[in-house]
């Protein structure tokens, strides 16, 4: 069922008694997890799909930071009453993820990171480097066809960019190519004001090492070595993470495979609630 929009954000809720599973969307796409949040695996959890501001259809406040949509979600969770909520992000929604277990680490009882951005503060050190030779020129391209007011180039040059040149077919298979549609004419908010703040977010290592709730990292088996050296660094920054690959998915992994996803996330929230 909708809930009634909160503050600049909105979800939707399945209601029910079961634990809680928060989803947290990634940049580009409201509708990110729309298809997880369907799936059998989850019946008997309470889904909750945030639509984080900037993708609702009112407005967003201006400079919002990683750190601000994190209290956003917090005072969402709050307002629901879900307790301790197994908190489930993809791409740039995991720095918000993140940020919300290091924040208000009681209302986080476990955390699913799935396809984190790669983003200097979570890359593997060597590939620093790379990100600023490689994608800086695309994201210039991206940022080029914004200024000029021509969403879908940069839509699809971003896309290209961390989802392959498949992504149109494999989102409109998804979704619809309405739904596809209306995010490509929505973008503007996501490079002109997450971009820039998921940019300027910053985690230092040893805020991750003090990670109280238990985390999994899923990754693609068929995404490029860079992301899966990220989520080999944050296994080794993140006490006790566990890595789970799906195989031949890739940063479309949502969209694709959302059963495996919904299995290793019940399979981890069983876990969880073994571990408190």
């Amino acid at each position: 069922m909708a809930h009634p929009t909160f503050a600049p954000i909105t979800c939707t809720d399945s209601g029910g008694g079961g634990e809680a599973v928060v989803l947290i969307h990634g940049g580009g796409l409201a509708d990110w997890f729309t298809p997880l949040a369907a799936e059998p695996a989850l019946r008997d959890h309470r889904v909750i799909r945030l639509v984080r501001a900037g993708y609702t259809g009112a407005p967003a406040p201006r400079g919002l930071t990683v750190a601000g949509h994190s209290e956003q979600a917090a005072a969402l969770l709050d307002h629901l009453g879900t307790g301790p909520a197994h908190v489930v992000a993809h791409s740039s929604g995991c720095t918000v993820a993140l940020q919300l277990a290091l924040d208000h680490p009681d209302a986080v009882r476990g955390l699913t990171l799935c396809e984190p951005p790669l983003v200097a503060p979570l890359a593997a050190p060597a590939d620093r480097e790379l990100l600023r030779t490689a994608f800086g020129p695309v994201i210039g391209t991206v940022m080029a066809a914004v200024a000029r007011g021509d969403l879908p180039a940069a839509f699809d040059t971003f896309m290209t960019l961390v989802c392959g040149p498949g992504h149109r077919a494999v989102m409109t298979q998804a979704l619809g190519a309405g739904r596809v549609a209306d995010a490509v004419e929505r973008s503007g908010y996501f490079f002109t004001e997450e971009m820039p703040a998921v940019d300027a977010w910053t985690v230092e290592p040893a805020a991750l090492a003090t990670l109280r709730p238990p985390v999994l990292l899923v990754q693609g088996g068929a995404s490029p070595d860079p992301v899966h050296r990220l989520i080999a660094h944050l296994a080794e920054m993140i006490p006790g993470a566990t890595v789970a690959t799906v195989p031949g998915a890739n940063h479309l992994l949502p969209l694709t495979d959302p059963g495996a996803l919904g299995d290793l996330i019940t399979r981890f929230s069983r876990a969880t609630v073994r571990w408190c």
